[in-house]
């Protein structure tokens, strides 16, 4: 996510290791797309418990308890219920797409398209169409030439 410099909370939000389903829908503004909620002590973020929220509602918590299962639970809700990748975290989510999962679609995409407001700006601007976004393609890329340059 920060090499997309998209923000951890557009995707993940923490709670206190012992927190409940009521707890959590109680203490964080849970927004209405969906978020993985990692519970977690004071010195790890990964000791695994989690929980999905999706309309403000936690719809789940993790039977297995790592941080892979809830990001693929996250991400498999999107494709389960067809929904649009928040913008906030778009690139991360297309890429965890194409790099991880191997859904590779020749066109489209499921970040949102159409008139957005600008992050330089803050004004209303049509966001441009691409086939695949263009910071998803590069990473690859650069980590090929990245893994090349020590061979």
């Amino acid at each position: 996510m920060a090499h997309f410099t998209e923000t951890t909370d557009a995707l993940i939000l923490l709670a206190d290791l012992s927190a409940t389903v009521d707890d959590v829908e109680k203490t964080l503004t849970l927004p209405p797309t969906p978020r993985l909620i990692i519970l977690c002590g004071t010195e790890h973020v990964t000791t695994g418990r989690w929980m999905i929220s999706l309309e403000g509602h936690v719809l789940c918590e993790g039977i297995q308890p790592t941080f892979v299962t809830g990001l693929a639970a996250l991400f498999s809700l999107y494709h389960i219920f067809n929904l649009q990748y928040q913008e906030e975290a778009a690139c991360t989510l297309e890429f965890i797409q194409r790099r991880f999962t191997g859904i590779n679609p020749e066109r489209g995409s499921k970040a949102s398209r159409g008139k957005i407001i600008s992050k330089k700006t803050g004004k209303v601007v049509q966001k441009k169409s691409h086939t695949v976004n263009p910071h998803v393609s590069t990473l690859p890329k650069n980590l090929m030439d990245f893994e090349w340059n020590f061979v």
